[in-house]
């Protein structure tokens, strides 16, 4: 009698958990990862190292959208009708919003930086870089929602999509040379017509593509990708760059100040110009 008892506990268990998960999957097939009543989801979807890890389920079948889990694991992430909390491993913490948090997604669970880290254009935009010390918000390029459900953030018109609007006044900062407005090729995955990467007065005004490399070394923005990093149209073509710009490049063509590159003010002979 005491193991019909069992097997009838474990069967009614089964049927309260995966019942409960399919409040909105109906099918096996739409359960993430195809859920088993060994830990719901199978083998290896809290391991990081393993093909059934939960990121790629919620990436690949889920678009990113997990408010579905909280029909199993509660409203906040911390257990609900399976007392497995998404917030006990350290990856996520409850404080931040727990799967929730901007860092999970793109930044960094470790040191939990809250950008995207997958390519290093993120991090030398907002950071700075080797040849600029302006950084920018992501507000800048972005509308940041005002919640994880927000429609600009989870959205199914756009799914796994950023969008991407070049708020940032730097981009639209006009010379007597500018053309265009800046904007962003989605498909293509390029800017353009953007005032840091060359529309300006005598400058490239390229076209770089996010996920490149290389992309903001002298002769990309003004000159030749060869290496002659001097500007074309009608600037002199005097190499001795620190001849002009004092203070902002020396004679081997090494930064003084980041500060004073790609910060829409022209530094010539230690003064700041904007009629160019």
């Amino acid at each position: 009698m005491k193991h019909y008892r069992n097997a009838f506990l474990l069967a009614l268990t089964a049927v309260v958990v995966l019942g409960a998960c399919s409040s909105e999957l109906k099918d096996e097939e739409d359960l993430p990862g195809f859920p088993r009543v060994y830990g719901a989801h199978g083998a290896g979807y809290a391991l990081m190292g393993s093909e059934n890890f939960h990121a790629h389920d919620i990436r690949m079948n889920l678009g990113w959208d997990i408010t579905g889990c909280q029909d199993c694991h509660n409203v906040d992430y911390s257990g609900g009708v399976t007392g497995q909390s998404c917030n006990a491993s350290g990856c996520h913490v409850a404080a931040d919003g727990g799967p929730e948090a901007c860092y999970v997604c793109h930044g960094d669970s470790q040191t939990k930086a809250a950008y995207p880290q997958r390519y290093s254009s993120h991090a030398t935009h907002l950071e700075g870089g080797m040849y600029s010390a302006t950084t920018i918000a992501c507000s800048d390029c972005h509308d940041l929602p005002a919640n994880f459900e927000d429609p600009v953030h989870i959205d199914m018109e756009t799914p796994g999509k950023a969008e991407v609007r070049l708020m940032n006044a730097l981009a639209s900062t006009q010379t007597m040379g500018t053309t265009g407005t800046p904007a962003y090729d989605a498909a293509a995955g390029t800017c353009a017509n953007t005032y840091c990467h060359g529309n300006f007065t005598n400058g490239n005004n390229a076209a770089v593509a996010w996920k490149g490399d290389d992309q903001a070394a002298c002769g990309s923005c003004h000159g030749q990708g060869a290496g002659n990093p001097l500007p074309g149209g009608t600037h002199i073509q005097n190499e001795n760059c620190s001849g002009c710009h004092t203070g902002v490049i020396d004679e081997n063509r090494r930064f003084i100040d980041k500060s004073l590159h790609v910060n829409g003010i022209l530094n010539v002979f230690g003064e700041q110009r904007t009629d160019w």
